[in-house]
């Protein structure tokens, strides 16, 4: 294609004047309105003439012409004034020159202008005009490969090392220069084999991926050889690319996730923020996502679960800022590495606080001793990490300790006891430490420890000490885990954890005379190992084992229908029904879970256009409850044993019709076991079966540029055999609970995410606009129709929605950085309250003196809309930069709910239930924090 340049973009097109000639020459008078080109003609390139092909569309020729144009704006004659031969002093004329001057002369007498004017009047004019020929422009069809060679052990370039690249059209070399740089122009695209060989180099061979138009920059640490040292046969390097088994998934790292206002610097609470993410009750810290029950949504910190990612009242994380690397949360639809869950899943990454071997620390400070204090009205932390010893230890072997302990509890029950009626404070404090060894080549070894302490209590006081309540709960759990990850270099990863722990639990709730508590004691181990491979360019393997043995000691006693669960029709301070009973129970739960996965790119040259993840995950589970039925102090104990094995497939499939967008798609089979304390003969069911559920997951994003980017996620999930309380009237002995409960959940989630940009004031700005749109709705299948629930239809059962159901979420945040510094960020969320049953009457209860509600239709009201804007400002001060110690100081001041708004966090009634009053969440709070890293 022929595409001729005339002039600037700007200008294109339109007369102008050249070497100094006027711009236009009018017969007489004064030039009022200029001509304007309003008919382009197109003139091909000479027959015969060559075009050349370029990717920049350079400039071949270009005539100057005197265009004579009529006062109707039709050119009347065209003549060259300036040859395309004309070339500078000592420089070969083109011998092409008379047949470009003849293409744009006859190209110019068939344009069209506007008339000029003359004193007003369209009159004739002469104008210059300058002709360009420009060559074709075409798209790229090789890449730019270049890179470094490095020595691992010394960090030092290497050069004089020969850096064979395998073509189609055979092998190209190119030698190492001083500084270990190598490159090669015109690469062909598509996958080729690249070797490296030297002096004391043992010979190494991996693969690279090369796209047209694009620039590869690679580095390679290799080893050498002791001096006289025979080199081993040649190693291959190749690395297998994650499994990309998640449909759907949102990841920040820790930077990102520092700056978002609302977390006041905790990098975990950012999860919150996240699409597909329900606000939590005030003073609980739970995890509702896609409007599953918190427990169905597992929390993992480096493939350890934990109980919980909040501490009691969802203020801070159980796992310090310092200590995390980033953070990932899949709202459903994962790979078959994980289950155990119906809902979702969080994973948190950790810093390992050192460079990995093989790799070149950005800057000497990377082996120094790092640390952090930091403190604001909640609590204060700390945090220290860096090598042991100096010098060549100091690459080996490394460490890290953080620990954070929350005064605001203990603060206003010391000063303002009276803070804690109806209003639960949290006490809490959480410690990491670790300690970490780089044991070969790209082998690394960590021990690492976690403790986490949690109490809360609120009181609802009645001036009937028969009337009031109270809440005391306790949550402490201790991690200890060996973590070991080698990259063999043949294509391979092998990655092997094992981990024990132990949770400690405590519920104490009174009513009146009326107590109920409960106490667990669980220990549990596990091991999760993994072996991963690229066995061929477009196919990458994975298999793993998964095993996780608990046992829980569980003493319980007192109402039978507390503590609260989802389905139960109550509201807040309603005495607990007075049928008492106790138990003291063990359980012991075994499951081992190999699991499968293969990726597959089908689509030669093109590995990230089109994936197929496929995976199968075995859950083979045992279970021992120490008793069948109640005791009565004269039947002897009778233990159950089950055991049972789920297969669970599951495929994720995410094509990439271009290099800025994506359509994912994604189903599964998951597998929940019954929680421990349900397993009680007398308040709950030994023999409660697992839970199953099915994903469908369908979404897709663009890149609208590269800094912003919009994803669209619709879901669906369908559970069964979820425990729920028996409706019978009088629960037949060890059925207190049933298996009958259904579930489902769906909606959709958009997010719209703009990056900090790489130069100008878009550098500056960051955040995303998160909706969530969901349904959480509950059934009962009841125990003569749940075995049938397949051929049921769903239509005909009384759905209701679930205690968790949130229908809209919405959250927007943002961040800039103005001048001097200063980090400034807002978020803004709305979301409509979780559903209440209403109290529509009240009757007496002469046998308990006191009164009784009578409920509407169950879940059919709901608690107010929440409304919260917060703002945070952050400035850092550096205090000390000598290049290797580094120290800071950062301020910020912000400021929660700065519209003062009033949500209501619960409906509470007097004693008759005539009256509804309200329970408020906080009012405006402002937070100072200051923070010292060194």
């Amino acid at each position: 294609m022929l595409l001729i340049l005339l002039g600037a973009l700007a200008g294109a097109f339109s007369p102008r004047a050249y070497a100094g000639e006027p711009a236009a020459t009018p017969a007489k008078g004064t030039l009022t309105k200029p001509p304007e080109l309003v008919t382009f003609v197109e003139a091909p390139f000479p027959e015969g003439v060559p075009q050349l092909v370029t990717t920049t569309g350079g400039v071949r020729a270009t005539v100057v012409l005197a265009v004579t144009i009529r006062a109707d704006g039709t050119v009347e004659d065209a003549v060259v004034q300036q040859s395309s031969g004309v070339v500078a002093e000592g420089a070969t004329p083109d011998p092409n020159a008379a047949a470009f001057d003849a293409a744009a002369v006859a190209a110019a007498k068939q344009f069209v202008f506007s008339p000029a004017e003359v004193d007003g009047k369209p009159s004739r004019i002469r104008i210059l005009y300058r002709y360009d020929f420009v060559e074709r422009v075409v798209a790229p069809t090789t890449a730019v490969f270049a890179g470094v060679v490095n020595d691992r052990e010394a960090h030092v370039p290497l050069p004089g090392v020969t850096v064979t690249l395998a073509t189609p059209e055979g092998p190209r070399s190119v030698t190492t220069d001083a500084a270990g740089h190598f490159e090669f122009p015109d690469v062909p695209p598509g996958p080729l084999s690249v070797s490296l060989e030297g002096e004391r180099l043992t010979p190494v061979s991996t693969e690279e991926t090369f796209v047209a138009g694009e620039r590869l920059e690679a580095t390679y640490d290799v080893f050498l050889n002791e001096p006289g040292e025979d080199a081993d046969d040649m190693e291959i390097l190749v690395s297998a690319p994650a499994l990309k088994r998640q449909a759907v998934s949102t990841e920040i790292s820790a930077e990102d996730a520092l700056k978002v206002p609302g977390t006041q610097g905790d990098v975990l609470r950012v999860v919150e923020n996240l699409p597909g993410v329900a606000r939590a009750s005030l003073g609980t810290g739970a995890l509702v996502v896609w409007g599953a029950a918190p427990e169905d949504t597992g929390v993992y910190v480096d493939g350890v679960p934990v109980p919980r990612l909040y501490h009691d009242g969802g203020l801070r994380s159980v796992v310090g800022s310092d200590f995390v690397k980033g953070v990932e949360l899949v709202p459903g639809g994962y790979g078959a590495a994980y289950g155990r869950g119906l809902g979702g899943l969080v994973s948190v990454t950790t810093n390992r606080f050192d460079a990995r071997p093989g790799e070149t620390p950005a800057d000497p400070a990377d082996y120094s001793t790092h640390g952090t204090l930091a403190a604001d009205v909640y609590d204060g932390a700390a945090a220290l990490h860096g090598p042991v010893g100096s010098g060549k230890v100091g690459k080996v072997v490394n460490y890290g300790a953080a620990g954070r302990y929350g005064y605001v509890g203990p603060l206003l029950s010391a000063f303002y006891p009276d803070v804690e009626d109806y209003f639960p404070i949290p006490h809490y404090y959480d410690a990491q430490g670790r300690i970490g060894f780089n044991v070969g080549p790209n082998q690394t070894l960590d021990v690492t420890a976690l403790v986490s302490s949690d109490r809360t209590q609120r009181t609802a006081p009645s001036a009937d000490p028969a009337r009031e309540a109270s809440e005391r709960k306790t949550l402490d759990f201790q991690r200890v885990y060996l973590r070991y990850a080698h990259d063999v270099g043949d294509g391979s990863t092998v990655t092997a954890l094992a981990y024990v722990g132990s949770n400690q639990s405590t519920l104490l709730q009174t009513y009146g005379q009326v107590e109920t508590s409960v106490g667990t004691n669980l220990g549990l181990g596990g091991l999760r190992a993994s072996y991963r491979a690229r066995v061929a360019v477009p196919l990458t393997v994975e298999a793993g084992l998964d095993a996780l043995l608990q046992q829980a000691s569980i003493q319980q006693q007192g109402s039978l229908s507390v503590p609260t669960r989802e389905g139960d029709t109550t509201v807040f301070g309603q005495p607990p029904p007075d049928q008492i009973s106790s138990d003291s129970f063990r359980v012991t739960m075994v499951n081992t879970a190999p699991y499968a996965e293969a990726d597959l790119a089908p689509i030669p040259g093109h590995t990230d256009t089109l994936h197929v993840v496929a995976g199968v995950r075995l859950d083979p589970y045992a279970r021992s409850i120490g008793s069948l039925v109640p005791s009565d102090g004269t039947t002897p104990v009778i233990g159950v044993y089950e055991q049972d094995m789920d297969v669970e497939p599951r495929v994720n499939v995410r094509l990439a019709p271009t290099d800025t967008s994506f359509i994912t798609a994604a189903w599964g089979k998951y597998t929940q076991a019954p929680q421990a304390v349900d397993l009680s003969s007398a308040f709950g069911n030994p023999e409660l079966p697992a839970a199953h559920g099915t994903h469908y997951v369908l979404g897709g994003g663009i890149a609208v540029v590269p800094t912003l980017s919009i994803a669209v996620t619709g879901f669906y999930t369908a559970t069964t055999e979820l425990a729920m309380r028996n409706p019978a009237d009088q629960p037949a002995a060890s059925e207190a609970l049933v298996g009958s409960g259904l579930g489902r959940q769906y909606g959709g989630q958009a997010m719209i995410r703009l990056d900090p940009g790489a130069e100008g004031e878009w550098a500056k700005v960051y955040g995303w606009i998160s909706y969530t749109l969901a349904w959480s709705e509950r059934a009962d299948g009841s125990l003569s129709t749940y075995t049938g629930y397949g051929t049921l239809p769903l239509g005909e059962l009384d759905w209701r929605p679930s205690d968790y159901d949130q229908r809209h979420v919405l959250t927007a945040l943002a961040g800039y950085e103005l001048p001097l510094g200063l980090d400034f960020g807002v978020k803004v969320r709305f979301a409509t309250g979780y559903p209440r049953t209403e109290v529509i009457g009240s009757y007496y209860d002469d046998r308990r003196d006191l009164y009784q509600p009578l409920f509407g239709d169950h879940n059919d009201l709901r608690l107010p809309a929440f409304f919260e804007a917060s703002a945070r400002l952050a400035r850092k001060f550096v205090l000390k930069d000598s290049g290797i110690h580094r120290s800071e100081l950062e301020l910020s001041f912000e400021v929660e709910n700065f519209t003062n708004r009033s949500n209501v966090e619960e409906y509470i009634y007097n004693a008759d239930y005539s009256e509804r009053g309200e329970i408020t969440g906080l009012p405006i709070l402002p937070v100072l924090g200051a923070k010292w890293m060194f």
